[in-house]
Protein backbone atom coordinates (compact mmCIF):
# COMPACT_ATOMS: atom_id res chain seq x y z
CA UNK A 1 0.00 0.00 0.00
CA UNK A 2 1.46 3.57 -0.82
CA UNK A 3 1.57 5.69 1.99
CA UNK A 4 2.39 9.34 1.96
CA UNK A 5 4.72 11.36 4.77
CA UNK A 6 6.44 14.56 5.39
CA UNK A 7 10.37 14.66 3.19
CA UNK A 8 11.74 15.32 6.93
CA UNK A 9 10.19 12.41 8.64
CA UNK A 10 11.26 10.03 5.95
CA UNK A 11 14.73 12.09 5.88
CA UNK A 12 15.35 11.58 9.27
CA UNK A 13 14.27 7.93 9.59
CA UNK A 14 16.77 7.02 6.95
CA UNK A 15 19.96 8.79 9.04
CA UNK A 16 18.71 7.52 12.17
CA UNK A 17 19.20 3.65 10.24
CA UNK A 18 22.79 5.28 8.12
CA UNK A 19 20.35 4.56 4.88
CA UNK A 20 22.19 7.19 2.03
CA UNK A 21 19.62 9.81 0.27
CA UNK A 22 20.53 10.90 -3.01
CA UNK A 23 18.32 13.52 -4.08
CA UNK A 24 17.55 13.48 -8.03
CA UNK A 25 16.14 16.64 -9.09
CA UNK A 26 14.08 16.26 -12.30
CA UNK A 27 14.17 17.92 -15.65
CA UNK A 28 10.54 18.89 -15.85
CA UNK A 29 8.58 21.51 -17.55
CA UNK A 30 5.65 23.44 -14.76
CA UNK A 31 3.15 21.72 -16.85
CA UNK A 32 5.02 18.28 -16.34
CA UNK A 33 5.35 18.68 -13.27
CA UNK A 34 1.73 19.75 -12.41
CA UNK A 35 1.06 16.70 -14.63
CA UNK A 36 2.67 14.47 -11.94
CA UNK A 37 1.86 15.93 -8.97
CA UNK A 38 -2.30 15.13 -10.02
CA UNK A 39 -1.26 11.63 -10.75
CA UNK A 40 0.55 11.56 -7.65
CA UNK A 41 -2.66 12.44 -5.81
CA UNK A 42 -4.91 9.90 -7.45
CA UNK A 43 -2.48 7.46 -6.66
CA UNK A 44 -2.47 8.13 -2.97
CA UNK A 45 -6.32 8.02 -2.58
CA UNK A 46 -7.53 5.63 -0.40
CA UNK A 47 -9.30 4.06 -3.45
CA UNK A 48 -5.87 3.81 -5.52
CA UNK A 49 -3.47 3.23 -3.21
CA UNK A 50 -3.38 -0.82 -3.00
CA UNK A 51 -1.67 -3.26 -5.30
CA UNK A 52 -0.88 -6.62 -5.25
CA UNK A 53 2.70 -6.39 -4.54
CA UNK A 54 5.22 -8.64 -6.37
CA UNK A 55 8.80 -8.55 -4.78
CA UNK A 56 10.53 -7.99 -8.24
CA UNK A 57 8.26 -7.15 -10.70
CA UNK A 58 5.74 -4.70 -9.17
CA UNK A 59 7.25 -3.44 -5.96
CA UNK A 60 8.27 0.00 -4.03
CA UNK A 61 11.31 0.47 -6.32
CA UNK A 62 9.60 -0.26 -10.10
CA UNK A 63 6.55 1.89 -8.61
CA UNK A 64 8.51 4.77 -9.25
CA UNK A 65 9.89 4.12 -12.48
CA UNK A 66 6.21 2.68 -13.53
CA UNK A 67 5.04 6.36 -12.35
CA UNK A 68 6.97 8.13 -14.89
CA UNK A 69 6.05 5.84 -17.60
CA UNK A 70 2.09 6.24 -17.22
CA UNK A 71 2.38 9.74 -17.07
CA UNK A 72 4.51 10.54 -19.71
CA UNK A 73 4.61 7.51 -21.91
CA UNK A 74 6.71 7.27 -24.91
CA UNK A 75 8.63 10.98 -23.83
CA UNK A 76 10.31 9.21 -20.91
CA UNK A 77 13.44 6.58 -22.00
CA UNK A 78 16.39 4.50 -20.50
CA UNK A 79 19.24 3.98 -21.29
CA UNK A 80 20.30 0.49 -20.58
CA UNK A 81 23.60 0.67 -21.86
CA UNK A 82 25.36 1.57 -18.58
CA UNK A 83 24.21 -2.13 -17.38
CA UNK A 84 27.30 -4.14 -18.41
CA UNK A 85 26.64 -7.65 -16.35
CA UNK A 86 24.10 -10.19 -16.72
CA UNK A 87 22.86 -11.28 -13.54
CA UNK A 88 20.09 -13.33 -12.82
CA UNK A 89 17.72 -11.75 -10.20
CA UNK A 90 18.75 -14.40 -7.35
CA UNK A 91 22.16 -12.95 -7.76
CA UNK A 92 20.93 -9.35 -7.86
CA UNK A 93 19.22 -10.14 -4.47
CA UNK A 94 22.36 -12.00 -3.48
CA UNK A 95 24.17 -8.92 -3.69
CA UNK A 96 22.66 -7.02 -1.18
CA UNK A 97 22.67 -10.14 0.84
CA UNK A 98 26.49 -10.96 1.47
CA UNK A 99 26.28 -9.67 5.48
CA UNK A 100 22.93 -11.95 6.08
CA UNK A 101 23.25 -15.07 5.19
CA UNK A 102 20.33 -16.23 7.07
CA UNK A 103 18.13 -13.67 5.59
CA UNK A 104 19.60 -14.98 2.23
CA UNK A 105 19.01 -18.56 3.02
CA UNK A 106 15.49 -18.23 3.98
CA UNK A 107 15.22 -16.66 0.55
CA UNK A 108 16.93 -18.91 -1.48
CA UNK A 109 14.53 -21.27 0.08
CA UNK A 110 11.52 -19.99 -0.21
CA UNK A 111 11.61 -18.76 -3.86
CA UNK A 112 11.56 -20.58 -6.96
CA UNK A 113 12.93 -21.26 -10.18
CA UNK A 114 11.68 -17.80 -11.28
CA UNK A 115 14.59 -16.26 -9.31
CA UNK A 116 17.00 -17.45 -11.90
CA UNK A 117 15.74 -15.50 -14.59
CA UNK A 118 18.49 -14.09 -16.61
CA UNK A 119 17.19 -10.44 -15.55
CA UNK A 120 16.85 -7.75 -18.39
CA UNK A 121 17.99 -3.63 -17.91
CA UNK A 122 14.81 -2.85 -17.65
CA UNK A 123 13.84 -5.82 -14.91
CA UNK A 124 17.34 -4.70 -12.95
CA UNK A 125 15.02 -1.47 -11.50
CA UNK A 126 13.69 -3.83 -8.49
CA UNK A 127 16.53 -2.32 -6.67
CA UNK A 128 16.49 0.96 -5.58
CA UNK A 129 20.09 1.56 -6.59
CA UNK A 130 19.16 0.87 -10.13
CA UNK A 131 16.21 3.40 -10.27
CA UNK A 132 18.77 5.50 -9.19
CA UNK A 133 20.96 4.46 -11.97
CA UNK A 134 18.70 3.83 -14.63
CA UNK A 135 17.00 7.74 -13.73
CA UNK A 136 20.44 8.93 -13.93
CA UNK A 137 20.94 7.56 -17.85
CA UNK A 138 17.33 8.14 -18.71
CA UNK A 139 15.98 11.03 -21.27
CA UNK A 140 12.42 12.69 -21.12
CA UNK A 141 11.73 14.62 -24.54
CA UNK A 142 15.38 14.11 -25.79
CA UNK A 143 16.66 15.88 -22.63
CA UNK A 144 18.36 14.14 -19.58
CA UNK A 145 15.53 13.15 -16.63
CA UNK A 146 17.73 14.16 -13.88
CA UNK A 147 18.95 17.74 -14.23
CA UNK A 148 20.93 17.96 -10.73
CA UNK A 149 21.72 15.38 -7.98
CA UNK A 150 22.05 16.19 -4.32
CA UNK A 151 23.84 13.97 -1.64
CA UNK A 152 21.66 14.60 1.39
CA UNK A 153 23.13 12.10 3.41
CA UNK A 154 25.96 9.83 2.49
CA UNK A 155 25.95 6.62 5.29
CA UNK A 156 28.80 5.46 7.31
CA UNK A 157 30.61 2.28 6.55
CA UNK A 158 29.55 -0.38 9.11
CA UNK A 159 31.31 -3.18 10.86
CA UNK A 160 29.66 -6.43 10.48
CA UNK A 161 30.50 -9.07 13.27
CA UNK A 162 31.27 -12.37 12.19
CA UNK A 163 28.88 -15.14 14.11
CA UNK A 164 29.72 -18.52 14.60
CA UNK A 165 26.06 -18.84 14.18
CA UNK A 166 26.56 -19.04 10.65
CA UNK A 167 24.03 -21.34 8.54
CA UNK A 168 27.27 -23.51 7.11
CA UNK A 169 28.33 -24.01 10.91
CA UNK A 170 25.17 -25.22 12.31
CA UNK A 171 24.85 -27.60 9.12
CA UNK A 172 27.73 -28.90 9.38
CA UNK A 173 27.87 -29.65 12.89
CA UNK A 174 24.54 -31.11 12.23
CA UNK A 175 26.07 -33.52 9.21
CA UNK A 176 28.78 -34.46 11.30
CA UNK A 177 26.68 -35.54 14.03
CA UNK A 178 24.22 -37.07 11.70
CA UNK A 179 27.36 -39.29 10.62
CA UNK A 180 28.80 -40.34 13.83
CA UNK A 181 24.91 -41.15 15.04
CA UNK A 182 24.88 -43.60 11.98
CA UNK A 183 28.12 -45.00 13.12
CA UNK A 184 27.16 -45.48 16.35
CA UNK A 185 23.47 -47.02 15.49
CA UNK A 186 25.33 -49.56 13.06
CA UNK A 187 27.46 -50.43 15.90
CA UNK A 188 24.59 -50.85 18.80
CA UNK A 189 22.15 -52.69 15.52
CA UNK A 190 20.07 -49.35 17.10
CA UNK A 191 18.18 -46.85 15.64
CA UNK A 192 18.71 -42.89 16.62
CA UNK A 193 14.97 -42.23 15.56
CA UNK A 194 14.61 -39.06 17.50
CA UNK A 195 17.17 -37.56 15.10
CA UNK A 196 15.20 -38.65 11.84
CA UNK A 197 12.18 -37.70 13.76
CA UNK A 198 13.51 -34.42 14.07
CA UNK A 199 15.35 -34.46 11.07
CA UNK A 200 12.73 -35.37 8.49
CA UNK A 201 9.86 -34.08 10.82
CA UNK A 202 11.10 -30.05 10.40
CA UNK A 203 12.37 -30.60 6.42
CA UNK A 204 8.74 -31.79 5.96
CA UNK A 205 6.89 -28.47 7.32
CA UNK A 206 9.87 -26.54 5.39
CA UNK A 207 8.62 -28.74 2.24
CA UNK A 208 4.71 -28.67 2.98
CA UNK A 209 5.54 -24.72 3.27
CA UNK A 210 7.56 -24.46 -0.06
CA UNK A 211 4.64 -26.65 -1.65
CA UNK A 212 1.73 -23.95 -0.30
CA UNK A 213 3.69 -20.95 -1.36
CA UNK A 214 3.60 -22.78 -4.80
CA UNK A 215 -0.07 -23.64 -4.99
CA UNK A 216 -1.92 -22.19 -2.88
CA UNK A 217 -0.50 -18.05 -2.96
CA UNK A 218 -0.08 -15.11 -5.71
CA UNK A 219 3.40 -15.20 -4.76
CA UNK A 220 4.96 -16.29 -8.66
CA UNK A 221 8.40 -16.09 -7.62
CA UNK A 222 7.96 -19.22 -4.85
CA UNK A 223 6.99 -21.26 -7.97
CA UNK A 224 8.75 -24.30 -9.42
CA UNK A 225 10.65 -24.55 -6.44
CA UNK A 226 13.61 -27.33 -6.60
CA UNK A 227 14.32 -27.16 -3.19
CA UNK A 228 10.97 -29.71 -2.63
CA UNK A 229 14.23 -31.97 -3.81
CA UNK A 230 14.98 -32.15 -0.41
CA UNK A 231 12.40 -30.57 1.61
CA UNK A 232 9.69 -33.82 0.37
CA UNK A 233 6.15 -32.61 2.20
CA UNK A 234 6.15 -36.53 2.76
CA UNK A 235 8.69 -36.42 5.21
CA UNK A 236 6.05 -34.87 8.27
CA UNK A 237 3.95 -38.03 7.00
CA UNK A 238 7.62 -40.39 7.33
CA UNK A 239 8.37 -38.54 11.00
CA UNK A 240 4.41 -39.43 12.31
CA UNK A 241 4.55 -42.91 11.16
CA UNK A 242 7.87 -43.68 12.76
CA UNK A 243 5.49 -44.41 16.05
CA UNK A 244 3.92 -47.45 14.05
CA UNK A 245 7.08 -48.25 11.71
CA UNK A 246 4.53 -49.16 8.76
CA UNK A 247 6.19 -51.65 6.08
CA UNK A 248 6.15 -48.77 3.08
CA UNK A 249 8.69 -46.79 5.29
CA UNK A 250 11.55 -49.43 3.90
CA UNK A 251 10.44 -48.43 0.09
CA UNK A 252 10.14 -44.48 1.14
CA UNK A 253 13.67 -43.94 3.11
CA UNK A 254 14.95 -46.00 -0.56
CA UNK A 255 13.35 -43.22 -2.41
CA UNK A 256 14.57 -40.38 -0.19
CA UNK A 257 18.15 -41.78 -0.50
CA UNK A 258 18.29 -41.95 -4.22
CA UNK A 259 16.76 -38.17 -4.67
CA UNK A 260 18.79 -36.79 -2.07
CA UNK A 261 22.14 -38.34 -3.74
CA UNK A 262 21.05 -37.65 -6.99
CA UNK A 263 20.10 -34.00 -5.71
CA UNK A 264 24.05 -33.52 -4.51
CA UNK A 265 25.32 -34.83 -7.92
CA UNK A 266 23.50 -32.68 -9.86
CA UNK A 267 23.45 -29.55 -7.39
CA UNK A 268 25.98 -27.63 -9.88
CA UNK A 269 23.68 -28.27 -12.87
CA UNK A 270 20.26 -27.79 -11.78
CA UNK A 271 18.09 -25.15 -13.17
CA UNK A 272 17.81 -23.35 -10.16
CA UNK A 273 20.51 -22.34 -7.90
CA UNK A 274 20.25 -23.94 -4.79
CA UNK A 275 21.90 -22.35 -1.49
CA UNK A 276 25.61 -23.81 -0.81
CA UNK A 277 25.08 -23.58 3.12
CA UNK A 278 22.28 -26.75 2.31
CA UNK A 279 24.84 -28.75 1.08
CA UNK A 280 25.68 -30.53 4.65
CA UNK A 281 21.93 -30.52 5.50
CA UNK A 282 20.53 -32.57 2.46
CA UNK A 283 24.14 -34.76 3.05
CA UNK A 284 22.99 -35.69 6.69
CA UNK A 285 19.38 -36.42 5.31
CA UNK A 286 20.90 -38.92 2.18
CA UNK A 287 23.09 -40.45 5.45
CA UNK A 288 19.79 -41.07 7.84
CA UNK A 289 17.89 -42.79 4.40
CA UNK A 290 20.13 -45.05 3.52
CA UNK A 291 20.33 -46.00 7.45
CA UNK A 292 16.83 -46.29 7.51
CA UNK A 293 17.10 -48.30 4.83
CA UNK A 294 19.41 -50.72 6.05
CA UNK A 295 18.27 -51.08 9.05
CA UNK A 296 14.73 -51.78 7.32
CA UNK A 297 16.34 -53.86 5.04
CA UNK A 298 17.97 -56.04 7.92
CA UNK A 299 14.84 -56.28 9.85
CA UNK A 300 12.79 -57.37 7.53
Amino acid sequence: MLAAHPADLFIDYYIRHNRFIHEQKLNLTPDQKNKLYKYLLWNAEPENRTYRYDYFYDNCATRVRDVMIKVFGDSVTFDDSYITTDYTIRKLTDIYLVHQPWGDLGIDICLGLPMDKQASAFEYMFLPDYIESSFDHAQINGTPLVKEKVNVFESREEVYPRSIFHPMNVFVLLAVMSIALSFWDLKRKKLSTWLDGLLFGITGVIGLLLFLLWVATDHKAAAYNFNLLWALPTHLAAAIAFYKNPKWLKKYFLTVAVISGLTLVLWPVLPQQLNLNLIPLVVALFIRAVVQYRFRTMTA
